[in-house]
């Protein structure tokens, strides 16, 4: 399994691996009509966007193989004054989970936001519903900061908990032998 930069060629991939992935775990906090008839098409879209106009910030990665798009993640370095760089998105096909990828992808994601600006913590919002993304979080050193809110794509306001690593190097550590 391959862990490279993401190019508008994946965008297609990344957007159906994207909508997938929320219809399958955010079935309890965004609406069925939504997660069947729009976000398919409205992940394609904003997919296609973000590779058109990408932020200057913007980093996204794929993990392929032979086959179609296995996994990918998204961050923006320095985002936040005070959390640092902000990991937007980190998806695994279903088919492919719990063997190491999501960790694989969340590591080459902290180091490419510890080499574009160093010496920042990573942060992202989970669900307070996705206790399965929040183990996983927390078996990897991060912590949770803060209740919060996601105001998603189908007006619904969903409630979440920013988790934080204070420096994404230490984060980068974890994965070195």
């Amino acid at each position: 399994m391959n862990i490279t930069t993401a190019t508008s060629a994946h965008a297609k991939q990344i957007a159906t691996l994207h909508a997938a992935s929320w219809a399958s775990t955010y079935g309890s906090v965004l609406s069925a009509d939504y997660l069947r008839d729009v976000a398919p098409a409205e992940r394609q879209t904003l997919w296609q966007q973000r590779f058109a106009n990408p932020k200057a910030n913007q980093r996204v990665l794929v993990a392929e193989d032979d086959g179609p798009v296995a996994g990918f993640a998204c961050c923006y370095v320095a985002e936040h004054p005070a959390w640092g760089h902000y990991l937007d998105n980190l998806h695994v096909a279903a088919t492919r989970q719990g063997h190491g990828l999501g960790r694989r992808l969340l590591y080459s994601a902290a180091w490419l936001c510890e080499q574009a600006s160093p010496g920042l913590g990573l942060y992202l919002l989970v669900n307070q519903a996705n206790s399965r993304a929040q183990r996983f979080y927390l078996s990897l050193g991060a912590q949770s900061e803060q209740a919060s809110v996601w105001h998603a794509p189908d007006g619904s306001v969903v409630p979440t908990f920013v988790f934080r690593w204070p420096s994404a190097a230490a984060l980068v550590a974890l994965a070195l032998p």
